[in-house]
């Protein structure tokens, strides 16, 4: 019995991946549903002190607030295979609008590359999913690259708002 039970989680495990790639193909080759509106393109720029242990700063463009602060919450670290001084991190991310007009969730799969004792750069997908305010039901896609140094870090994710 235990067995079947795996097998039938992994099966339903197997579909979701390949829906979220099918969904993803057609993405990239711009194909949207019917009843979808037209993508807006947005930009987050995220500025970092490591050493705060608070909310962090952004600015964006797009559909999105002017600025706000934002919190991190790293759910998953894990080593990179076969690669020494990479580190791949899972992040549940809050953004909080200055204006007032609500907040935003993201989730982050970063791949961090140490280049120096104190200095990275990173990079990897974004989606962005719902909120409050104005931003419940939120739907959005999009890449993230930055840098750190020290104590400093910057981080910059383009991408569209779908719904």
């Amino acid at each position: 019995m235990r067995n079947q039970e795996v097998v039938i989680e992994m099966t339903g495990a197997m579909r979701w991946a390949a829906a979220a790639l099918a969904v993803a193909a057609a993405s990239a080759v711009g194909v949207a549903p019917a009843n979808a509106e037209t993508p807006a393109e947005f930009t987050i720029t995220e500025e970092i002190d490591f050493e705060s242990g608070g909310p962090q700063s952004f600015t964006a463009t797009g559909p999105l607030c002017a600025s706000g602060t934002f919190v991190d919450e790293p759910q998953t670290f894990a080593a990179y295979k076969g690669r020494s001084g990479h580190l791949v991190i899972l992040i549940d991310t809050v953004y909080t609008c200055d204006d007032g007009s609500g907040s935003f969730n993201a989730l982050k799969q970063i791949l961090i590359t140490f280049t120096g004792e104190d200095s990275s750069t990173n990079s990897g997908p974004i989606i962005l999913r719902g909120g409050t305010g104005d931003y419940v039901g939120l739907v959005g896609h999009g890449r993230d690259l930055g840098e750190a140094s020290g104590t400093h870090g910057t981080g910059t994710i383009t991408g569209y708002v779908v719904r």
